[in-house]
């Protein structure tokens, strides 16, 4: 695993963006899992900048998502399908056929619902580069604490850390109890994974996943496992880490310490 440290969030932002850009310089049909929320916002918007100001182009580019909330319809605005419309689709030169985002609104039942995402997922020739965030209860995606290592895409019921997280951006709608996620298994089986944290409020979270044991406990220890993830942060978020100071010396060498799949 390799952690880098950005002086600022904006910093840790354009990183991951330039490493995703080179990425689809270097492999025009590069397919990228994508993850919605706060976090990534400004990645988006850089990865837009990047288009505008060098035109990457994304035409051949295929997308996948992490999670949406159920019963909720892609119409709606708080769906994560209007969150990704809104801060990226609309302002690339996205190919609609090579957008499969997870509905909420599934056609037929939920088992083979999800049997058929990761179908297609593999169909597709699996993930390339996964960007992934953090629950400040370790979750990754909507796989909540004690979630198996090796699970699929399936309905997930969230916590009420979660819930509580996601209360804001539902004003005074119920946030949903339920959501359709990939599983902690069909995140390990992208060639990279890209991980980003910013704020103390991640702070904890990121230490027991970066640095405790691996646990069900910590859905997102199970990133230790993996052989190219790369972990950006600000100076809060990895501000509980034991080996800061070396990450940090890490962070002034990243072209050599790159893993495959971002180089």
């Amino acid at each position: 695993m390799l952690v880098v440290i950005t002086e600022t969030i904006e910093q840790g932002h354009r990183t991951a963006a330039s490493l995703l850009g080179q990425s689809i310089k270097k492999n025009p049909t590069l397919r990228i899992g994508l993850a919605a929320g706060n976090t990534p916002i400004g990645v988006y918007q850089s990865l837009v900048d990047l288009h505008r100001s060098t035109h990457l182009d994304f035409s051949g580019v295929e997308f996948f998502s992490l999670d949406e909330f159920l019963g909720l319809p892609s119409t709606s605005s708080k769906s994560y399908d209007a969150f990704f419309h809104q801060h990226l689709f609309r302002h690339i030169n996205a190919d609609p056929a090579h957008i499969h985002l997870l509905t909420g609104e599934p056609p037929g039942d939920m088992v083979s619902y999800c049997h058929s995402y990761e179908r297609l997922i593999h169909d597709r020739g699996g993930i390339d580069v996964q960007l992934l965030g953090i629950g400040i209860n370790g979750h990754l995606a909507f796989n909540e604490p004690m979630s198996s290592f090796r699970s699929r895409t399936r309905v997930s019921l969230l916590s009420a850390e979660t819930r509580e997280t996601l209360s804001p951006t539902f004003n005074e709608t119920a946030v949903p109890e339920w959501a359709v996620t990939i599983g902690l298994g069909t995140i390990a089986e992208a060639r990279a994974l890209l991980m980003l944290a910013f704020g103390k409020e991640k702070a904890k979270a990121i230490a027991k996943a970066v640095e405790g044991p691996l646990t069900a406990a910590i859905p997102a220890s199970s990133i230790q496992l993996h052989p190219n993830a790369v972990v950006i942060l600000d100076p809060e978020a990895a501000g509980d880490l034991k080996f800061k100071k070396y990450y940090q010396q890490q962070s002034s060498h990243l072209a050599m310490l790159l893993p495959r799949g971002l180089a």
